[in-house]
């Protein structure tokens, strides 16, 4: 097919489908807004060949959104990776309560600027531990491992008790 029957098409089907829009869509401000837009999107479809003769490529939609030119900043990186740490460490501390082992306080180090989060090492502190009457006879370090190695997947070599 070539480019002007390409480009024929393209704005044929533009100009029907702004039809089936507006067939469809009550009249109103919405109607008026989404008309507006698909007046913009025929334009563009129209000036695409004068795009492609200036610089020289064909002209693409998709070239607006390039992955280049779109990047995650670095603070919500870090605000969502902490909201989960901090997540990961009351559901660990509420496990660990509803197992018997009251007061238990929980750290995890890790680097919340990654994109990709890697827990560094968990840091459980047993210093104000209470122990339930029915807990007594477990091996808490066992249980508490077990626990946080069902809360989050992680090594039990990254864990580590203080007393």
């Amino acid at each position: 097919m070539s480019a002007i029957s390409t480009w024929v098409l393209s704005i044929v089907g533009i100009i029907i489908l702004s039809i089936l829009v507006d067939l469809i869509l009550p009249s109103g401000k919405t109607s008026s807004f989404i008309k507006n837009i698909f007046g913009y999107l025929i334009i563009v479809v129209i000036l695409s060949p004068v795009f492609t003769f200036f610089t020289n490529k064909d002209f693409s939609v998709n070239d607006l959104f390039d992955k280049e030119n779109v990047q995650i900043q670095d603070g919500f990186v870090a605000s969502v990776n902490r909201q989960f740490l901090d997540n990961a460490e009351n559901a660990i501390e509420t496990a660990c309560a509803e197992a018997g082992f009251r007061f238990v306080e929980v750290g995890i180090e890790a680097d919340i600027f990654e994109n990709q989060l890697i827990i560094n090492q968990i840091s459980v502190n047993l210093k104000f531990v209470v122990i339930d009457e029915n807990s007594k006879n477990k091996n808490i370090k066992t249980s508490i491992l077990d626990i946080v190695q069902d809360t989050i997947k992680v090594e039990k070599e990254i864990v580590v008790f203080y007393e």
